[in-house]
């Protein structure tokens, strides 16, 4: 087993020796650099100062007294800096031992330029022509020497950073082998633990029946699982790394921006039991469904992360609206049996006395006034006998299509007539279904219903509904059309879906759904929307 310990103290070892080796390697760079740097100046002065001497020695000849006094000084000078350098045993040897004698040979070059530039007397004019030539052989050699000199120090710091660089080689290959080598494989072998236990991880995550995302400090999506993408119809290259969580469930955004990450952490942290909310999402295509979601935490300090787990609850919703639409119906069904139970036999009574005050009466208004009272009873008891066959529990029978339009007229005839819609209706099928008519029925009355709303909602000018029912081949065409402004769900089609209600009154956003539901599932049959010039139309397709 590869003790941490251990491998601490042999990486700061091996990171100490390599640190001296790199220190030195610089230090002998740096020597290298300043002494290449020195030798290069010295040898160009040494250089220089054999174009000095010849330049003396001309401008001596030709009287050039001015450039001859400036080339002195600066041959003097170049000459006392080349002696105050140090040398080597060669260059001291060339400079101030037999047979050159450079230093006193430049010197006494200098002394009788200078007094041929003072006095200008032919003895030193002729010792510059006759001496002239051999001091420039003696500094050329004088120039060799420093070359040499240059070569022999950077060979001696090349070697020296050879050495160093031998050592380096030597340190690093000892690092591979003894330290590098196995802290790779227990690094690999942690890797692969993580590898294998974040795969797990993901795993359960991928395979969740629920939508899990996780949120950091910074409200980012990090985590974005399959069912997610089922869920709200995003993909994960669109929502990961990005603060998109507010447009899949704005609510909880707001939650979370009001409270502040932080604060949000810390509850959840201390509420053991984690908080589970139905609140509405928001999918790709902008459309609102119920979910439910709880929120808990996983990680620590800076890696700390929200998870959010998502159930989408529409089913279930649904599931439950459909029960209670069921149950609802029946209580109607229930109540209408009991009103009409209890009402029969007083509209009956009512019914007979008018009849029987009316044969008695001789003012021809009085008798008028009886009889309009007649016909308020009698439609009084249609009413009721109307609506108890519309909430009746029939079984399927052969019947004609006209039976159902009719039903759902019945029960929204008085709507209609308060609201002035104007009906239309094109009823001409002589062919017969096998089916439920008040289940037929129902499916009428929730579309003349939506548009009754709609116009109520729009205050729409001249409310007309048209209905038309003929043969097709294969099937019987019923069609209701309004002029209520059409459809604003896009596509059309998913206004069959539940909960996709755009209706300004509140509904309970299963009619449509449960219609196509009957259509589809109790007649074989098919229902489709759409929109025409002024308002929605709907076609369904009935088999024969």
């Amino acid at each position: 087993m590869f003790k941490t310990s251990s491998f601490t103290k042999r990486y700061v070892l091996a990171l100490s020796i390599t640190a001296t080796l790199s220190t030195l390697a610089y230090f002998n760079l740096d020597k290298l650099i300043s002494i290449q740097s020195d030798n290069s100046r010295l040898i160009s002065i040494s250089s220089r100062q054999k174009i000095l001497a010849q330049q003396i020695a001309f401008h001596a000849i030709y009287y050039k007294i001015k450039n001859l006094k400036k080339n002195l000084i600066l041959m003097e000078s170049s000459h006392n800096l080349l002696i105050s350098s140090p040398m080597t045993k060669a260059l001291e040897h060339a400079y101030f031992s037999k047979p050159m004698m450079l230093d006193q040979k430049v010197k006494t070059y200098l002394k009788n330029a200078k007094s041929f530039e003072e006095h200008r007397d032919g003895k030193s004019l002729t010792y510059l022509l006759k001496h002239s030539n051999s001091l420039l052989l003696d500094l050329d050699k004088a120039v060799s020497l420093y070359l040499e000199q240059s070569r022999a120090d950077t060979k001696k710091l090349k070697e020296f950073e050879f050495y160093i660089f031998i050592l380096t080689l030597t340190t690093l290959f000892f690092e591979a082998i003894l330290i590098f080598r196995p802290a790779n494989k227990n690094i690999n072998k942690k890797t692969q633990e993580l590898t294998e236990e974040k795969d797990y991880s993901n795993a359960v995550i991928e395979s969740s029946t629920n939508a899990i995302i996780t949120l950091d400090k910074n409200l980012r999506i990090h985590t974005y699982n399959k069912m997610a993408e089922q869920i709200f119809g995003y993909t994960k290259a669109q929502m990961l790394h990005q603060s998109s969580f507010g447009k899949i469930v704005p609510q909880q955004y707001e939650r979370l921006s009001q409270m502040g990450v932080e604060n949000f952490i810390k509850t959840l942290k201390l509420d053991t039991t984690a908080e589970v909310l139905e609140v509405e999402g928001v999918n790709n295509r902008n459309q609102m469904f119920p979910i439910r979601i709880s929120f808990g935490t996983s990680g620590e300090n800076e890696t700390v992360a929200i998870v959010a787990n998502i159930q989408d609850i529409s089913k279930e919703k649904l599931k439950d609206k459909l029960l209670q639409h069921q149950a609802k119906f029946a209580a109607l069904g229930e109540m209408i049996a009991v009103i009409a139970h209890q009402w029969r036999q007083p509209l009956a009574e009512l019914n007979f006395n008018c009849m029987y005050v009316r044969n008695k009466l001789k003012d021809p208004e009085l008798i008028a006034e009886a009889q309009k009272n007649e016909d308020i009873i009698q439609f009084m008891s249609e009413t009721i006998t109307n609506f108890e066959d519309f909430y009746k529990n029939t079984k399927n029978t052969v019947f004609n299509p006209i039976v159902s339009i009719n039903q759902a007229l019945n029960i929204l005839d008085s709507v209609l007539k308060l609201n002035q819609i104007k009906l239309i209706k094109h009823v001409d099928s002589k062919i017969s279904i096998y089916g439920n008519s008040n289940t037929l029925a129902q499916v009428v009355l929730s579309i003349l219903q939506n548009a009754v709303d709609i116009f109520k909602a729009k205050k729409i000018a001249n409310p007309e509904i048209i209905i038309s029912l003929k043969d097709v081949k294969k099937h019987i065409m019923l069609s209701i059309q309004d002029n209520a402004g059409g459809i604003e769900v896009s596509p059309v089609d998913d206004i069959f879906k539940p909960f996709n209600s755009k209706k300004i009154i509140k509904s309970t956003g299963i009619g449509l759904y449960m219609a196509r539901m009957v259509i589809e599932s109790k007649f074989n049959g098919s229902i489709k929307a759409g929109n025409v010039k002024s308002g929605a139309i709907f076609v369904i397709l009935l088999p024969h």
